[in-house]
């Protein structure tokens, strides 16, 4: 552990580590707050959270565009729904079922896939995101196209959901502020950046893909397992829809891919300043989000953050040049 994620102390991580604990502590802290329909609101933005901070582990920081995100949202749902519907079993041993099988599920398709490279890496990831989802149809085991319903006896209310909610995006966000402030994370981001170059430097590209992708896959896992108690009933194509895989690139990119905070500011652009605002368009929403998703790629490629943070370092050395010539 100490081998990846090193030993030394980054200010940059405290400093993350501390705002997580706040944010944490204030959403726990307004629950008591929250009438039923806002509780479901931000339910939904905590997964989204979580689920496009997980992609962007495998996607922005180590550089792999992978379109599989809706394979393991369905894996989790369904493996927590028959887990309850099943066994009967408690809701925390069902999300870690699903974790473990996102995680082994990551694991397979990391080992077939890795062997391709870019655009040809992404229509593999797409090609089994699609196997996943026909294979899900035509399961009767797991109901077929008519899916399944979990017990509803055993699905937690809206608030305790809620909590579950920021559990798993806090752990999530954590993962991230981690593994971007560490020896692991600057070996994913030299594979990103060349995989030829950093194989010369005796790093792994295969093995921190693998690492990536794995830890994507369960976390995006569980993130599915608490969409689907959301939801109650599941089916294919809603559980393994591409919408899914396009959605959390969008949120990655818009907020800035790559770093920590740009996934959580994306996702609660995207989701509640588009699609909940816009509702009762969706087809305006969807349109709008394709139209801003443009522009941020054009006019600002580090996304929201990025645009921020390189705001902020310019305004400093503007005023840093001023003091040093009054001075």
């Amino acid at each position: 552990m100490r081998h990846f994620f090193g030993a030394g102390v980054s200010p940059s991580r405290n400093r993350s580590l501390i705002g997580l604990v706040i944010g944490v502590a204030v959403l726990l802290g307004v629950t008591g707050m929250l009438g039923r329909y806002q509780i479901s609101v931000a339910t939904t933005i905590l997964l989204y959270i979580g689920v496009t901070s997980a992609w962007n582990l495998i996607g922005g920081i180590a550089g792999q565009f992978s379109l599989a995100s809706s394979a393991f949202i369905g894996v989790g749902a369904y493996s927590v729904v028959m887990m309850l519907r099943g066994l009967g079993v408690p809701v925390a041993v069902g999300l870690a079922f699903a974790v473990v099988v996102g995680a082994a599920f990551a694991a397979i398709l990391g080992v077939i896939l890795f062997r391709l490279r870019g655009f040809y890496f992404t229509i593999g990831t797409l090609a089994a995101a699609l196997a996943a989802m026909t294979w899900m149809t035509t399961w009767q085991f797991t109901g077929g196209t008519s899916g399944v319903s979990a017990p509803l006896a055993l699905i937690p209310d809206s608030k305790t959901l809620y909590i579950w909610a920021v559990a798993a995006a806090a752990i999530t966000v954590a993962v991230s502020i981690l593994v971007v402030n560490s020896s692991l994370g600057l070996r994913l981001k030299s594979v990103r950046d060349g995989e030829d170059i950093a194989d010369s430097l005796g790093i792994s590209p295969f093995g921190m893909k693998m690492i990536a992708m794995v830890i994507s896959g369960a976390l995006t896992a569980l993130g599915g397992a608490l969409f689907a108690l959301q939801k109650a009933s599941i089916e294919p194509k809603s559980a393994f829809g591409l919408d899914w895989s396009i959605t959390v690139i969008v949120m990655a990119i818009v907020g800035g891919l790559g770093t920590v905070w740009g996934p959580v500011i994306g996702a609660v652009v995207i989701y509640y300043g588009i699609t909940v605002q816009l509702q009762s368009l969706p087809a305006v929403s969807a349109l709008l989000s394709g139209v801003i998703l443009v522009l941020v790629i054009r006019f600002l490629p580090g996304g929201i953050l990025g645009t921020i943070e390189t705001g902020v370092r310019a305004l400093v050395a503007r005023r840093r040049r001023g003091s040093s010539a009054t001075g």
